[in-house]
């Protein structure tokens, strides 16, 4: 059975009496036939004179109502509205009547002429506003709130509810306003306060995030939530400084909870506080053997200060005690190809997909790999297959067109490829670049250049992009200006021999 929307009128006995008392008790005439209507006057500065029959009728259906007989109540007052038109009491009734019934259409019409006819009734405007966000229509009860707003600028609850239906209907910059709204009138709505924090989070407006949750912390100084979230704010936006004191802080509270050690491990791994993260991190390995997140974590810093050979042997461990675990591998595989050591590399990504075939993250390093180690047939394989399986997959369109520019080979297809990943993001350094080399290996140099200088304009220090720019200018026969990028790119990839070799007078 479908679940029926009740309503009842907060004063339904006091309307009777005071309905009585103003234009005189009129005995029950609920069975006499309606006559003719007759015209009601309203002499100046007297009270509204109300039709008798009207009133016998409306009184004959809150009693209707009262016993909960709500199908009597509307004939009722449908006998009442051919007497008296323009009574939104009438109309009130009838409509929670109707409501009553489980006929929303024919309540919400007749509420809505009863706000028609007296505006300012907060409480028929209140149902309505209820009734049409409990039935989903969204717009209209948030149209029927900020009504009832306007009546009621002090109620708190009914901004509470506008916030709701304003985050219903996509409106997250009102809802914010709503309930930083509600702040202002009362600044410890701690409810408020969180829902504030919460949005500024998603509409990722840091800094407005920040001050929400160090109100809320002021509040509830002992939250670990509160203290969490604000940590990793702060961690997010770089803070690792405040992040550290206030996990510190919460391992002096929670001091059994080793979450929150590795968490605090992870952030200083991420800070420049390398003495104190490496001695946390090896404590938290050697005293908790069994978690994982600490070895990653140490093997992480480690390998920030490019000290290469311990991050490996951190990870060796890792793999001994947790076997299965393929984010180590990964880490491994992707430590040899950062230290170019190709063959160890491709041994440890091979194995890890013999595991998981279809790791993406993995195809995409092996591919680099094999690019590098000249397997090419083994490595336009494996872009193939990632496009097959990931047709969007942008990252490989471009990896696969520069691999096939450098070579020389196939450039129709590398352009074809790297243009479908720059219809996707115009502005990517590395696409520009790309289109740019494939355009100069078809000598089209001055094509060529639009592009690189674009790529050079978005990231002003890639020594591979200043390079290729001294290459066309050097190709366009301006050696002099070539010379200038090649010196700009040597003096950031200092280890480039045939960089050092094209700056030679």
């Amino acid at each position: 059975m479908q679940r029926q929307i009740r309503v009842r009128t907060k004063s339904t006995f006091s309307r009777i009496v005071w309905l009585a008392v103003v234009v005189g008790l009129v005995g029950c005439a609920a069975s006499r036939k309606p006559g003719p209507a007759p015209v009601t006057t309203t002499e100046p500065d007297q009270p509204t004179q109300y039709n008798s029959r009207a009133l016998t009728h409306f009184m004959n259906g809150e009693n209707w109502t009262l016993q909960g007989d709500y199908a009597m109540a509307v004939l009722e007052y449908q006998d009442a509205l051919l007497y008296e038109t323009k009574s939104p009491a009438i109309y009130s009734s009838l409509g929670k009547a109707y409501i009553n019934l489980g006929k929303l259409e024919r309540g919400l019409a007749a509420l809505e002429k009863a706000c028609q006819l007296d505006p300012d009734d907060a409480e028929n405007r209140e149902i309505l506003a209820q009734i049409y966000f409990l039935t989903g229509q969204d717009k209209e009860a948030e149209k029927q709130y900020q009504l009832l707003l306007a009546l009621r600028p002090d109620d708190i609850e009914i901004r509470y509810q506008l916030a709701a239906i304003y985050l219903k209907n996509r409106k997250p910059a009102q809802a914010l306003k709503a309930y930083d709204d509600i702040l202002k009138m009362d600044s410890t709505q701690s409810a408020a306060l969180q829902k504030a924090a919460e949005m500024a989070i998603l509409d990722r407006d840091l800094e407005k995030a920040v001050a929400y949750y160090d109100r809320l912390i002021s509040f509830y100084p002992d939250s670990t939530s509160y203290l969490k979230t604000r940590a990793d704010l702060a961690t997010v936006a770089g803070d690792y400084k405040t992040a550290i004191t206030i996990y510190k802080k919460l391992v002096v509270m929670a001091p059994t909870n080793i979450d929150i050690r590795e968490r605090l491990g992870e952030i200083l791994a991420r800070s420049d506080n390398f003495g104190e993260a490496r001695t946390t991190l090896e404590l938290m390995v050697s005293t908790y053997p069994e978690r994982k997140a600490s070895y990653g974590n140490l093997a992480f810093l480690f390998a920030n200060k490019e000290d290469y050979r311990a991050a490996l042997n951190v990870l060796d461990s890792a793999i001994v005690r947790f076997p299965d675990d393929m984010a180590f591998r990964l880490m491994q595989g992707s430590i040899y190809n950062t230290i170019r050591d190709f063959p160890a590399a491709e041994q440890v990504l091979l194995k890890i997909l013999e595991i998981e075939p279809n790791n993406v993250a993995v195809q995409h390093i092996l591919a680099t790999v094999w690019d590098m180690l000249k397997k090419f047939s083994l490595c336009d394989s494996l872009y193939e297959v990632i496009l097959r399986n990931n047709p969007n997959d942008i990252i490989a369109m471009n990896n696969y067109a520069y691999s096939l520019a450098v070579r020389g080979e196939r450039l129709d297809e590398a352009l074809r490829l790297v243009e479908s990943a720059l219809a996707k993001e115009a502005d990517n350094a590395s696409y520009l670049d790309t289109k740019g080399w494939i355009l100069h290996r078809q000598k089209k140099n001055k094509d060529a250049l639009k592009y690189i200088q674009k790529s050079l304009q978005i990231e002003k220090d890639n020594a591979e992009v200043l390079e290729h720019l001294g290459d066309i200018y050097q190709a366009l026969g301006r050696s002099a200006k070539a010379r200038l990028y090649y010196q700009q790119a040597a003096k950031i990839d200092t280890e480039n021999a045939e960089l050092q070799r094209k700056v030679q007078p």
